[in-house]
């Protein structure tokens, strides 16, 4: 195979499509970073504290939903037509968000939003997968990184800004620009597709769609809840659900997963395990790294959040650095990468009380850039063994898969933290305590990642050489 450059994602009128590309991706990661900043500011004007935690479980929850909802929309629609509508319902979340009066609204717009942004997402990398060949695709995917880091860069600055202002609706209206300029540029060029404009939606799979909504949803309001038994019982509720809702999606027409998604005997499902898995990762670093870093090292807030962005900033310059990899070095980087990430939380577990700040950094870096060498390369692999008529569902489908390895390391976290005494109330024992637990067993995650890894690696030397038998077979019939 021909060595790319990252130079052939705008040749042969590919620019257009990586422009487009990347402006979907900044929609979602730019919003993550600015609101979570601007919401001290937004509850201090229309209240509503007692709902801080549903602005985000709700957008999450609704992301996952729109990501389920992002295959049938491409396949009845086609690529231009759904990847249009994913940003319109996005703009109107965000108009709805940027004019509330009260919490209730707000959280409208943030469901809604969230179910744009999903749609996005997921759709982005099934034209991935449809636009670039698969040796620009690894490269395609480390641009859509390095938009996340910058995001973390800007995003809390813009956030800051506007929150400084005192009018943190402005961190809404900032958006809206970029929408339309997003929107219109995907209408005018990406490709109507091949969608299936026959489908009704009547056949659109809103129950199942629905069904897996609310098992995000029950794990997601556990943050709400004080008892661990009852904690456990609505996770332990919530997966039966998510797992009921893959079992109906077997038997139907119109499916949100493509086959045996959670299965590590085929290719696809030891993909989607390590996915799951390695979303965990970040998890624990992600909510629970500022906390620490002002409680046990006298951060102020502002600090604390770039420092916690390391981990964005590791994730893509490791998908950076290692695009260019193919064959082998492509299987070492997908083994490498969770082991690198399991190394890094172990190192933060160890380091976080009484430790150099610079060295908690270090190895929250780790374990971002273990993530990044692995992550883009899985998603590739994952595009390139889907089943045959399987494509545009395996690859649009990667990122409900990774939103569910998001959220239910969340609940988990959560677990973890309040039973180490974080439940009892912040100070620096209980902070010390949750993190160092919650960041050691999670460490378990990347780790099993890793042996999935390693079965995708089977998988695929199994599915090669299926593949170069069947073309024998044909040139000997020739």
């Amino acid at each position: 195979m021909e060595n790319a450059r990252w130079g052939d994602l705008f040749r042969e009128g590919r620019a257009v499509y990586t422009v487009s590309l990347a402006l979907g991706i900044a929609l979602h990661a730019m919003d993550a970073f600015i609101v979570s900043t601007v919401m001290p500011s937004v509850v201090a004007d229309i209240g509503g504290t007692e709902f801080y935690a549903w602005v985000v479980m709700l957008y999450m929850t609704m992301s996952i939903v729109g990501a389920a909802s992002g295959g049938p929309i491409k396949l009845m629609f086609g690529a231009r037509n759904g990847y249009v509508a994913a940003g319109f319902i996005f703009l109107v979340g965000t108009l709805v968000s940027a004019n509330a009066p009260t919490m209730p609204v707000m959280l409208v717009g943030r469901a809604i939003q969230g179910l744009g942004a999903g749609m996005i997402v997921s759709q982005n990398v099934a034209l991935i997968s449809e636009l670039f060949p698969p040796k620009l695709r690894a490269r395609m995917i480390a641009i859509t990184s390095g938009v996340w880091a910058t995001s973390a860069i800007i995003g809390p600055t813009i956030g800051g800004i506007f929150a400084e202002m005192g009018w943190w609706r402005g961190a809404f209206w900032f958006a809206v620009p970029i929408i339309l300029s997003f929107t219109i540029v995907s209408w005018r060029t990406l490709p109507k597709g091949s969608g299936r404009v026959e489908k009704k939606w009547s056949q659109f799979p809103i129950w199942r769609v629905a069904l897996l909504g609310s098992g995000v949803l029950f794990v997601g309001v556990t943050s709400n809840i004080e008892s661990i038994v009852l904690r456990i019982a609505a996770i332990a509720f919530g997966l039966f659900i998510v797992w009921l809702t893959v079992r109906l999606d077997r038997s139907a027409e119109n499916r949100v997963f493509p086959t045996r998604p959670f299965s590590p005997s085929t290719a696809v499902g030891a993909a989607y395990l390590a996915f799951l898995l390695i979303a965990m990762a970040p998890t624990s670093v992600g909510v629970f790294m500022p906390l620490a870093y002002q409680t046990l090292h006298g951060l102020s807030p502002l600090v604390a959040g770039y420092l916690g962005a390391t981990l964005a900033l590791g994730w893509s310059a490791g998908a950076v650095m290692t695009a260019q990899l193919q064959g082998r070095g492509e299987s070492y980087a997908i083994v490498i990468g969770p082991i690198l990430s399991t190394i890094g939380l172990l190192g933060v577990a160890t380091s976080i009380d009484g430790t150099s700040v610079p060295l908690i950094v270090t190895f929250t870096v780790v374990t971002g850039f273990g993530i990044g060498i692995s992550m883009s390369h899985l998603m590739t692999w994952t595009m390139l063994l889907a089943r045959k008529g399987e494509e545009t569902i395996t690859a649009s489908s990667i990122h409900t898969i990774r939103s569910l390895g998001v959220a239910f390391g969340a609940a988990g976290a959560g677990l973890i933290a309040n039973a180490a005494g974080l439940g009892q109330g912040v100070s620096v024992e209980t902070v010390a305590s949750a993190v160092t637990w919650v960041t050691s067993l999670f460490a378990l995650a990347p780790a099993m990642a890793g042996v999935f890894a390693l079965m995708l690696i089977f998988h695929r030397r199994k599915i090669e050489a299926e593949r170069a038998g069947l073309e024998d077979q044909v040139a000997a019939g020739d």
